[in-house]
């Protein structure tokens, strides 16, 4: 790998395509059921001011939860203090507070910060294409809005990821939630894969991590982010799935 290469990035693949800082919780979650979840158990913060992204980076080791947080957005943004007893969701509501970011929670251990929304009355009246789910379809500020080649990298990767897991049913989209890691060589070869969130199943987890080994890309663009990280969500809520029909696939 050359030294061009930048830090970690996350495409989105059934969303959009974005460069992001991805805080990873502590822990991996391997079948993550109600009783697992940390989402509604009440904890101490004692967070003070400061950089956003290093609370973010706090925050993330003590709740367990994983963060997606487009860097660009948190450069130059100062985090609110939290000093009190809260469940984990309130305390991030509280550390954004007076930043313009908020928390578009995906799961229950899970939250993308995106800009703030919008009051619901504008939104309404400015309803069209742009937004059809929450801000992260249409976030500006991903790192690749001004450069082509990598937007394009991402969306070879985004077809070829597509194709792969719609090829067997056991890892077809559509009902399940995944984050992954991918390393790239300078020749387009997946040399490392890393489940950071379970899809749930760990069959289906094998069979995906196998998919994402097998995928043949073209050679990346100067500077693309590594590692490549994958936020693949569930369809439904403006997130669709372009798999072929079964009956069409060979």
């Amino acid at each position: 790998m050359t030294d061009s290469r930048a830090p970690t990035s996350v495409v989105t693949l059934v969303v959009c395509l974005m460069l992001c800082a991805l805080i990873m919780r502590g822990a991996r979650a391997q079948d993550a059921g109600p009783a697992g979840s940390q989402s509604t158990r009440t904890m101490h913060f004692d967070l003070p001011a400061q950089p956003l992204a290093l609370t973010l980076q706090a925050f993330g080791r003590m709740t367990e939860m994983a963060l997606l947080a487009p860097a660009p957005l948190l450069e130059g943004r100062t985090s609110a203090p939290v000093n009190g007893d809260f469940a984990p969701h309130d305390a991030l509501v509280r550390v954004l507070d007076g930043t313009g970011l908020q928390a578009d929670f995906s799961g229950p251990d899970e939250a993308m910060i995106v800009t703030q929304a919008a009051p619901a009355a504008a939104n309404a009246a400015t309803a069209g294409p742009v937004q059809t789910e929450p801000l992260p379809i249409a976030l500006p500020v991903d790192g690749l809005a001004d450069d082509d080649a990598q937007r394009a990298y991402a969306a070879l990767i985004q077809q070829r990821m597509t194709d792969a897991l719609c090829a067997q049913n056991m890892t077809r989209p559509g009902n399940y939630r995944l984050v992954a890691q991918l390393r790239i060589d300078d020749t387009g070869a997946v040399t490392a894969t890393d489940l950071i969130a379970s899809s749930g199943s760990l069959p289906r987890d094998a069979a995906i991590e196998h998919a994402l080994r097998s995928l043949r890309l073209d050679a990346p663009p100067p500077g693309l982010p590594e590692p490549v990280t994958i936020l693949l969500r569930p369809s439904g809520n403006g997130v669709h799935i372009n798999c072929p029909p079964t009956e069409k696939r060979g």
